[in-house]
């Protein structure tokens, strides 16, 4: 047999072919080194090569009369320059150049990107979790008296005792305690000194101090038979069993305990303040002719929030089951009649009933969220309502239904029409939308929550969910431009309440108007604000403070509104709004009279206007120079 390196190796000290973490460190020390030195090489090439090419570009210089001594050949070198291969200590200096453990993390990290987020968001609903548990069993058994307790602690702690405030109002204390003292001693002193006299010592003699009390039967010490009669029942009548005392401290507890979750069920948003003399007011007597118990805050709102945390990370690992149990439970606690929300659970629980394709639930929502003016519940019971018409042909579903609530959707939020009608248009004028998206907490009805709808790439929510949707788009356009050029005597019905008018689309401009003098006020008040605590700091507190101001800036609607009235001014020029409508997103051939029915207010208008300019041209010179003007 040929002795090769394999045959050699085969029952050696390598076991046959078999590799060890030594032989794989070494190996690799070997690669890593060899790699090094082809990589020097290569840059030691071409730092050689730029030097050469820059001397070739400079001229010789004259007084140069030495060249450059030339590098000796290695034969040539002197004994202590040459270097002699050292094949004994190979593996432990290639080593050297192996990081600690570098087996270990290369060939048993198995855990990916994917796999890395998902234990954060395990880790993170944990922690909520018990967050939640920990704070429902409080309002479970809310306890007045402790809380008022926990509170002036929790005031005590969070005061500075090293502050300058907390010294002088301390100071201030021991000088009226001091002073009290004083004067009760003083008064005491002319009390005695007008009844024994000013000389007399009659107060200050030992027999006149107060004696010392009687000792009671608690410092006696029984013998005889009387001692085993003493352990066996206690005699002293001022003796206070601590046993009865925790059983009427618990009765007395029992009887102040109250159950907040079923007490404030649907108030959970509502401040002390802020609750009137309505259904919803602690003056309110409809319960048996008991006030309301007021929700305690921030415990109930802090609650709602640690909820919607909860439902939004278990709604990112799609554990939608336990989402919808905990947005659920929002919306009951916080109620449905209220106009509006101070968490986004309503529309998130919307957006997750949208994205899984369940439409029956989505409207079970909206159909209790009947006061909820925000647009990610309206533009959505709208869309459910056009696939339930146009796409699946459900019974009980028609265009005037439709219709309905797209008018309700728009004059709940008049900006995100557009948005949906023309969205390149809008996508071209509209910049630094990612931040907004990303806050999802714009007020309702606001330009701000037009951009988080109309400007959401996401396939799940807002815009999104329309651009999968066959004809949705195009339906929204079709009835945006058949009320524009529909006529106002034609619009002017018995059932005007239900269908969109030209007043409920130009609303947008009073509108965005309303909407910038409100902030323009804000902002003012916020710079007078901190005008003012400017003029009272100074030093680093104002440089603090400040930085602090610019951390919280909420986001510019001067700038966002600009935007929008930029992009309607481009369709209003292109003349969008004077295109008819199409209807070409109609799907079935049975609504054939359906469709008529749509396009003939629109055709009807169309020949009215025609005959208008015949008659116009037949007039002639009839028209003067205003009307002309006017054109």
């Amino acid at each position: 047999m040929a002795k090769t390196k394999s045959n050699r190796n085969r029952g050696g000290k390598k076991g046959g072919g078999n590799w060890s973490n030594a032989d794989h460190e070494h190996r690799m020390a070997a690669r890593i080194a060899s790699l090094n030195k082809k990589r020097e090489r290569k840059e030691r090439a071409l730092l050689e090569q730029e030097q050469n090419e820059v001397q070739q570009q400079q001229p010789p210089e004259p007084y140069d009369d030495k060249p450059p001594a030339a590098k000796k050949l290695k034969h040539e070198q002197p004994l202590h320059q040459k270097r002699n291969k050292n094949y004994r200590n190979k593996h432990a200096r290639l080593a050297q150049h192996v990081p600690e453990h570098t087996y270990k993390q290369t060939h048993l990290a198995h855990d990916g990107y994917e796999q890395i987020e998902s234990s954060k968001l395990r880790l993170a609903t944990s922690q909520i979790q018990r967050q939640v548990t920990a704070l429902k069993e409080r309002l479970e058994e809310w306890d007045p008296v402790e809380e008022a307790a926990l509170a002036e602690a929790a005031a005590d702690e969070a005061e500075d005792e090293t502050s300058l405030e907390h010294k002088l109002k301390l100071h201030s204390e021991h000088r009226k305690v001091d002073a009290a003292a004083r004067a009760k001693a003083q008064s005491e002193l002319v009390l005695l000194h007008a009844k024994h006299g000013v000389n007399s010592s009659f107060h200050r003699r030992k027999h006149n101090l107060k004696k010392h009390a009687r000792p009671g039967p608690e410092t006696w010490k029984l013998k005889g038979a009387a001692r085993p009669a003493w352990e066996v029942y206690d005699f002293d009548t001022r003796y206070k069993d601590p046993h009865v005392k925790a059983h009427e401290e618990a009765n007395a507890r029992a009887r102040r305990v109250k159950n907040i979750i079923r007490l404030c069920k649907g108030r959970f948003a509502v401040d002390t303040d802020e609750m009137d003399d309505d259904d919803n007011s602690p003056g309110d007597t409809s319960n048996g002719g008991n006030k309301l118990f007021p929700p305690p805050q921030p415990h109930c709102r802090k609650y709602l929030s640690l909820l919607t945390q909860l439902g939004s990370l278990q709604l990112e690992r799609k554990n939608y089951s336990s989402a919808r149990k905990a947005f659920l439970e929002v919306l009951e606690l916080e109620g449905t009649e209220w106009s509006y929300s101070i968490t986004n659970a309503r529309n998130q629980l919307m957006n997750m009933y949208m994205s899984t394709n369940r439409p029956a639930s989505a409207r079970k929502l909206w159909e209790r969220l009947e006061n909820d003016g925000s647009a990610w519940i309206r533009y959505s019971a709208a869309l459910i309502e056009y696939v339930s018409w146009n796409l699946l042909q459900e019974e009980g579903s028609t265009a005037d239904s439709a219709e309905r609530l797209l008018t309700r959707a728009v004059r709940g939020n008049v900006y995100v029409a557009f948005f949906l009608g023309w969205p390149q248009m809008f996508a071209k004028a509209m910049e630094y939308t990612e931040e907004l998206v990303e806050r999802g907490d714009s007020p309702s009805g606001s330009i701000l929550e037009a951009i988080e709808y109309g400007c959401c790439v996401n396939q799940e929510k807002g815009l999104g969910m329309w651009e999968i949707t066959d004809g949705s788009m195009e339906w929204v356009r079709s009835v945006i431009l058949k009320v524009f050029n529909t006529s106002n005597d034609e619009s002017s019905d018995a059932n005007a309440e239900d269908r969109l008018t030209i007043a409920d689309l130009m609303s947008w401009e009073s509108k965005l108007a309303k909407e910038e003098e409100e902030y323009e006020r804000e902002r003012n008040e916020k710079e007078d604000v901190k005008a003012t605590e400017e003029v009272c700091t100074s030093g680093n507190d104002e440089s603090s403070n400040h930085d602090e101001d610019e951390g919280d800036d909420e986001p510019d609607s001067l700038m966002y509104a600009g935007m929008f009235r930029t992009a309607m001014d481009w369709l209003q020029d292109a003349g969008e709004f004077l295109q008819a409508p199409s209807f070409d997103y109609i799907n079935s051939k049975d609504n054939t009279d359906e469709k008529n029915e749509i396009i003939y207010p629109t055709t009807a208008n169309e020949t009215s206007n025609e005959d208008r300019l015949n008659e116009s041209e037949d007039s002639g010179s009839g028209i003067d120079d205003t009307s002309k003007s006017e054109e």
